[in-house]
């Protein structure tokens, strides 16, 4: 559907997110529309889908949108100018002052459309580099290192969500020397609309709760498995799991869940404090990095947290303070992690308070929009 252009009023832009759909587009929705909008900008945004519930909040927010397709048939080098073109065609109809674009291919593609559709400013959101760090086999939806180098070619600034991938790209020399960069850890978490939940009394048996879509790459079986191996031996621990909208090329089916009968799936996780409240421990084993948004709530709720340690995730846990890493794809150093809780359920008060603290001090929304507002020279 081809978008009206709209001359703007004196002083009013016209801005662009280009961006995955599933939890990608809810967390710039919640870091960034409104912040945008309330400046009197015109927002637009472009995924390849839009769930019925996030055309909704979109259309409350007066924000556009418009999808591309992305045809995976045929070779894939064609499928992904194809995908471009598209994207092109959107921006030019729309007329865009400034395009932000954002996640791995659909970065790559956004990047590459702006810079044809001539938009005057173009800011790359850098998050969850491939999960072998370019040193291995692509997955479906990654792309390869001189893709991502010749997006950031094509920006006027990039903003990184840790500095591991930051390094990394430029060890590569993939990031110009002029390019302006920020670190900004992912979308921040609303510590006033996130209050410090109790922890439940600590003499039933722990709870460990996992958020996440359900995705291969998110460790989503590795939890499962580790359940499985940890209730053999302390079967009064419970351990529960929450889905997000699904943004990945390999899904864990409904049928592969069904196996953990040790694993409590609470569908949706349309109620994160609701979840978050019941749980003693929170779980995420990714295998992908970036600053994951579920963990950062879960702090923000006064949670210890497990996870994983690749960049990104790493960043969110002071060892053995507020939570412990593990290594990715290793269900039974996960187990081992999650029975260490078991053992010494008494720290789990003082890491709950440290990861609290953490989050006040790493993520808040507020430093976030401020420091992004400053990207898009809106402040």
């Amino acid at each position: 559907m081809a978008l009206l252009a709209i001359t703007p009023a004196t002083g009013v832009q016209r801005i662009a997110f280009v961006c995955p759909p599933g939890a990608p587009l809810q967390q710039l929705r919640d870091m960034l529309f409104s912040e945008v909008i309330s400046r009197n900008n015109n927002v637009l945004v472009v995924a390849p889908e839009f769930s019925s519930a996030d055309v909704r909040a979109l259309d409350e927010l007066g924000v556009e949108h418009d999808v591309f397709t992305a045809d995976g048939s045929g070779l894939k080098l064609f499928a992904d100018w194809k995908a471009i073109g598209g994207l092109k065609e959107t921006l030019i109809d729309w007329e865009p002052d400034v395009v932000i674009a954002y996640g791995a291919k659909i970065m790559v593609y956004g990047a590459l459309a702006a810079k044809g559709a001539h938009a005057e400013r173009i800011v790359l959101i850098v998050d969850g580099l491939p999960e072998h760090r370019f040193s291995g086999a692509l997955g479906a939806d990654e792309m390869p290192a001189w893709r991502y180098g010749q997006a950031l070619r094509t920006a006027d600034e990039a903003v990184f969500h840790n500095r591991d991938d930051l390094a990394l790209l430029k060890k590569l020399g993939l990031v110009p020397h002029v390019l302006p960069v920020a670190v900004v850890p992912g979308a921040g978490v609303d510590l006033d609309g996130q209050a410090v939940l109790p922890l439940p009394a600590l003499g039933h048996g722990l709870v460990f709760l996992m958020i996440a879509s359900l995705e291969r790459r998110r460790g989503v079986l590795e939890y499962c498995a580790a359940a499985k191996a940890v209730r053999q031996r302390a079967p009064s621990s419970r351990f529960l799991l929450a889905s997000l909208p699904a943004e990945g090329a390999a899904p864990v089916t409904c049928a592969e869940l069904a196996q953990f009968a040790d694993v409590e799936y609470l569908g949706v996780a349309a109620d994160h404090p609701g979840a978050l409240g019941e749980c003693h421990v929170f779980v995420y084993p990714s295998c992908v990095g970036g600053i994951p948004q579920p963990v950062l709530q879960a702090m923000a709720a006064g949670r210890p947290i497990l996870t994983t340690n690749i960049p990104g995730c790493r960043d969110t846990v002071d060892e053995r303070v507020n939570g412990c890493l593990v290594a990715p794809r290793d269900a039974e150093a996960l187990a081992e992690a999650l029975e260490s809780y078991l053992k010494r359920p008494d720290l789990i008060p003082a890491m709950a308070r440290a990861s609290r603290a953490k989050a006040e001090r790493f993520c808040t929304a507020g430093s976030v929009k401020r420091s992004m507002m400053e990207v898009l020279r809106l402040e």
